[in-house]
């Protein structure tokens, strides 16, 4: 009986050494948490404002470790030695983090444009006083009608049509049915002063 107690004693004695020693152990390795970025994609937009649009990248659990920040395309995006970006141009560009002792990191910046572009219309030639500068508008007139019988012929008229007809009735043939449409023509007109070409 004595035995059995002092081995119990022996056994809860290690377990607890074994915990006094693990506890420190991972304590040091949650402070050594891996570096990440507080974003890892990133859009901004240029509109009409003079000052360009920012974003500041911040790396977590990287502190007393070197940082070094890159840009892929500085004519897109550049970013300072503090991981501030600056968007420069329509674009898209990778931004690299570069932590000592850890993995490298990025963040996808994608660059829009809002902005409008300006394109300078050439002066219209002067005109002679009182010359219209027509504007043109495309249109369409009726001029004529195309009569089509079911059994295949076209007419111009109807007089044609009905002749046809008869004829198929001597004949001892059914009378046909008959569509019509319309004949156009394109031309265009002015807006201004109706002059038509």
């Amino acid at each position: 009986m004595k035995n059995i107690i002092k081995k119990s004693i022996v056994f809860i004695t290690a377990v607890a050494i074994m915990l006094t020693l693990a506890m420190p152990m991972s304590a040091e390795a949650a402070s050594k948490k891996a570096p990440k970025l507080n974003k890892t994609k990133v859009t901004l937009t240029i509109t009409k404002k003079k000052t360009k649009p920012t974003v500041q990248l911040k790396v977590k659990n990287a502190a007393g470790r070197k940082v070094k920040w890159t840009s892929s395309n500085k004519k897109v995006a550049t970013v300072s030695k503090k991981g501030k970006i600056v968007a420069k141009k329509k674009g898209v560009a990778m931004i690299t983090v570069k932590v000592k002792g850890s993995k490298t990191l990025r963040c996808k910046v994608t660059v829009k444009d809002n902005r409008k572009a300006v394109t300078k219309k050439p002066a219209p030639a002067p005109k002679p006083d009182g010359e219209c500068e027509h504007d043109w508008v495309e249109k369409e007139k009726v001029v004529g009608t195309k009569l089509e019988c079911s059994c295949g012929f076209v007419f111009n008229t109807t007089e044609e049509h009905t002749l046809h007809c008869d004829e198929r009735i001597e004949q001892g043939l059914e009378s046909c049915g008959v569509s019509s449409t319309e004949i156009t023509e394109t031309y265009y007109e002015c807006s201004k002063c109706h002059k038509t070409k």
